[in-house]
């Protein structure tokens, strides 16, 4: 398939559709912006966080776009998204602000599932702007990363900051921020999101056998409460 209609710099995402928010409405933040980025990576559109923000508010306004200002992105999502993708956290991407940012293979398979789901970008038309024939077929069906590896996914609690400051002097309520990283929720994230995600960290703990990351997370459960609910 030839491009009707080509993405070749920044001030080309204008052209770019949204995506009908049902399709979009229960998925993680984390792995929307893995979509944006999959797109940017292919139009070799410089991978800033304004790029990134941008795109993300073009395709899924329903989750990027300022409260109440729906004309605008929001580049505070984007940014929590992007933090929340580094190796420490789901280990979605590497790079930082001043560079760039890239997937890493585990954030193109992620990208990959979700283009099962959304297909390519398209303009305001209708025109697809990328070519669906080029992109290999994800291995799996979309799901949480956390179920799958729970070593791997220990050892990014045992790597998280909020699991240092656990160890070094107990968790107050200041550290809600690291929560939410760690979890990778956000204050709108629904109940069930919520829940699962702390229940999966709980089961890769109990695979392991890892007692001191299960109490770690016992005391998560009692210090926020109200995290794991809307």
């Amino acid at each position: 398939m030839t491009d009707v209609l080509k993405i070749e710099n920044e001030k080309d995402l204008g052209k770019v559709a949204a995506k009908p928010r049902d399709l979009y409405e229960e998925i993680p933040l984390v792995f929307l912006t893995a979509y944006s980025l999959y797109w940017l990576h292919e139009w070799k559109v410089r991978r800033t966080i304004e790029a990134i923000a941008v795109l993300n508010w073009r395709l899924f306004p329903g989750k990027f776009a300022m409260v109440g200002f729906d004309e605008y992105p929001d580049a505070f999502r984007t940014n929590r998204s992007l933090l929340q993708m580094q190796p420490k956290y789901r280990n979605l991407l590497t790079g930082a602000a001043v560079k760039g940012f890239s997937l890493n293979e585990r954030g193109m398979e992620k990208a990959r599932e979700l283009i099962e789901v959304f297909g390519v970008p398209v303009s305001g038309s209708g025109t697809a702007l990328g070519d669906a024939t080029r992109i290999r077929p994800a291995g799996k069906k979309l799901r949480d990363a956390r179920s799958l590896e729970p070593e791997h996914e220990v050892a990014r609690v045992r790597g998280s900051k909020l699991f240092d400051r656990w160890k070094q002097k107990g968790l107050s309520d200041r550290d809600l921020i690291h929560v939410h990283a760690l979890l990778g929720i956000f204050d709108h994230t629904p109940s069930t999101v919520r829940t699962r995600a702390m229940k999966e960290l709980e089961e890769a703990a109990a695979k392991t056998d890892d007692a001191e990351v299960r109490r770690f997370l016992g005391d998560i459960r009692k210090t926020f409460p109200d995290a794991l609910k809307n």
